[in-house]
């Protein structure tokens, strides 16, 4: 079992505690090296970024990369559902654009389209293909030409 370790701070240089609960978080994590920061100088590490600071635009900005990169957003109108809606490209007009809702049931109803489609054809295949056979060819028949001492 895991003990309380003294770590030194990269920042500030003082000491802080890592405790055996926070070792067996990291540890689940899949984490494998020790923090190198204290608890606040991590706060403030975190502080500095340019998504958490008070002067970084809060309309439009999500991130990316893991919160690493700012992403931009466009403002659009749904197409189905005429709500506005962020969208991370520029809508240029001569596509629809449509809000996450719209967009899943939209999907999914092209998926289910493509789905019976390729149903249709897969029966139209199976269908044709038995139907071009002439009489007495195929697996049957051949069962029934097959010598007796084959074991068919």
């Amino acid at each position: 079992m895991a003990s309380d370790r003294q770590l030194n701070c990269r920042d500030c240089g003082s000491t802080f505690v890592f405790t055996a609960g926070e070792q067996e978080f990291y540890a689940s994590k899949g984490l494998q090296h020790d923090p190198v920061r204290c608890p606040s100088c991590r706060a403030n590490r975190k502080a500095m970024r340019p998504e958490d600071r008070f002067e970084a635009p809060t309309y439009g900005t999500y991130v990316s990369w893991g919160g690493r990169t700012p992403r931009q957003l466009n403002v659009a109108t749904c197409a189905q559902c005429h709500q506005t809606t962020e969208v991370p490209f520029l809508p240029r007009g001569d596509r629809p654009v449509f809000c996450s809702n719209c967009y899943n049931a939209v999907r999914e109803r092209q998926e289910a389209e493509e789905e019976a489609a390729a149903q249709r054809l897969a029966a139209q295949l199976a269908g044709g293909a038995q139907s071009e056979r002439p009489e007495g060819e195929g697996p049957a028949a051949e069962r029934e030409e097959a010598p007796s001492g084959f074991g068919l």
